[in-house]
């Protein structure tokens, strides 16, 4: 596969204007970026955002620019937010990183992190496989490169450590953009600080134009953020190298995903020196390792595979009983709460239930349409994901075709609303309320949801960004484009499309 950085400028360009891209969290279809992206790229182009299309009003100034999504993390009180960023800088953020020569500089430097053959990076965008979506990539990506390649592994080594970084789109510092793409050195230097001609400058302003000038943090939910936080963790790397080869250990493999490492050598010793070093470069980034994530193991196949992956390969018991196949499920999201098995199993579970209804429809059964119990089956997926966010979507699709199961149409509505009112308990749920509309649009137009996106479906005009700091025409073109496809939501039904459920991940092709 091809990586971002092996793409031309131009490629580089079309790539980040991708409205998967631009925002890779997992939205309802009839959501779509794509003609407000490729509105501002011409509009945008050659133009000085703030100089030629600005207004008195200094962007920095405020603090609601891009639109954040409160998430709840765990079913108790933490909460993630995931943000859309202001589109006119996300797109003159992509113009201005774009440019030939600071594409090139991008590159040139990501191709002297990666010298050290002994560091392998596998989290940069991939960009080849047409046939697949980013996300579906990135999977493919992980369980090649990092998993399988982790088992590999064990051939030569007989020790692994595993550590991530506490919090790391929340920690990065944004001037430390600046160091990895031009040395440290060189951009501390006076004349150097507002100097136009560093993108890592033009990328350090860009990102505090969108956080009320704030230096510590980038937003989570684009493929974008995830591209610059790869720049700081991959100058990481260098710095890491040059303090290995100052202490003569050459012996050794690291895997890194994002934030993730994985720290293979022949003694454990050994590992813990690298880790000590790392810590210390990481430190110096603005960075802390999590300490409660770091784990020593010296059994490398099992310690290249996640507990979550092992707990349900000793303990998955095949069974014909719906309530039982889920019950399992649970358990599993009870031991391991929003792991990546059980996102992959619940979402194994949709597609069942998808795959089953297009056969009651060929084959025009009658009895082959009852699931039983099926409210009893909501239950279970409604408690599994109060507990697990990272479900919502899945649990709401797989409740799409359960609850056209229930004849009775106030029943069904009645069930809505104690789904409704049950997870008003918990606090910022607004990602959660954009997937419960979409459930129940067809149910029950009526039913009120909170946060802008809800808002924005019913209308138009509700506001995600504020572009008071743009003249009139461009805040005008943001705020009237259409982000909503009202001919997708008219052609809605209760249960999923296929298209639907296909935009959450495919991981029966991508693990057959």
């Amino acid at each position: 596969m091809k990586t971002i950085i092996e793409l031309s400028n131009n490629e580089a360009k079309e790539f980040f204007l991708k409205e998967e891209s631009y925002f890779s969290v997992e939205l309802p279809e009839y959501f779509t970026f794509q003609y407000l992206l490729e509105n501002l790229d011409k509009e945008l182009l050659n133009k000085d955002l703030k100089k030629d299309l600005g207004t008195a009003i200094k962007v920095r100034d405020l603090d609601d620019v891009n639109y954040k999504i409160l998430n709840n993390k765990d079913g108790k009180l933490s909460w993630r937010p995931f943000q859309l960023i202001h589109p006119a800088i996300y797109v003159n953020l992509v113009h201005k990183i774009t440019e030939e020569n600071n594409w090139q500089t991008i590159v040139n430097r990501f191709k002297l992190f990666s010298k050290n053959t002994n560091i392998e990076c596998h989290s940069l965008s991939v960009t080849e496989n047409t046939d697949k979506t980013i996300k579906e990539n990135q999977i493919y990506e992980w369980w090649q490169n990092v998993e399988q390649r982790s088992i590999l592994m064990a051939l030569e080594y007989n020790h692994v450590l595993h550590l991530d970084i506490t919090d790391c789109y929340g920690a990065l510092y944004t001037h430390s953009i600046v160091w990895a793409l031009h040395e440290k050195e060189e951009a501390k230097k006076p004349e150097n600080r507002n100097r136009k001609e560093f993108i890592g400058n033009v990328i350090d302003w860009g990102i505090q134009d969108m956080s009320n000038g704030q230096t510590n943090g980038i937003p989570q939910g684009s493929v974008l953020m995830d591209f610059i936080a790869e720049i700081v963790l991959g100058y990481g790397d260098l710095l890491l190298t040059e303090r290995l080869n100052e202490k003569g250990i050459t012996d050794y493999k690291i895997i890194r995903y994002r934030d993730d490492y994985r720290i293979f050598t022949k003694s454990e010793q050994t590992s813990s020196v690298i880790a000590k070093e790392l810590s210390e470069v990481l430190s110096s980034l603005n960075f802390k390792v999590n300490n409660g994530k770091t784990v020593s193991n010296n059994d490398l196949v099992l310690g290249a595979i996640k507990p979550d992956k092992i707990h349900w390969i000793y303990n998955k018991r095949k069974t014909e009983n719906i309530q039982k196949w889920l019950l399992q499920i649970y358990i599993l999201g009870e031991k391991f709460p929003n792991s990546g098995t059980l996102y992959k199993e619940v979402k194994l579970f949709l597609d069942w239930l998808k795959k089953r209804e297009d056969s009651v429809i060929e084959n025009d059964s009658e009895e082959k349409k009852v699931i039983y119990h099926s409210d009893v089956l909501i239950s279970i997926l409604i408690n599994l994901a109060y507990n697990n966010p990272r479900l919502y979507p899945l649990v709401t699709g797989s409740i799409s075709y359960l609850i056209t199961k229930i004849m009775d149409i106030e029943y069904q509505k009645d069930i809505i609303y104690k789904i409704h009112n049950k997870f008003k308990q918990l606090p910022n749920t607004n990602y959660l309320d954009v997937w419960l509309q979409r459930l129940t649009l067809k149910i029950d137009v009526d039913i009120i949801y909170t946060g802008k996106l809800c808002e924005k479906v019913i209308d138009n005009s509700a506001s995600l960004w504020n572009s008071d700091w743009l003249n009139p025409q461009i805040k005008k073109l943001i705020e009237n484009a259409p982000i909503i496809d009202s001919g997708k939501i008219n052609d809605l039904q209760i249960s999923f499309s296929k298209a639907e459920i296909n935009q959450l991940g495919e991981y029966d092709k991508l693990f057959s």
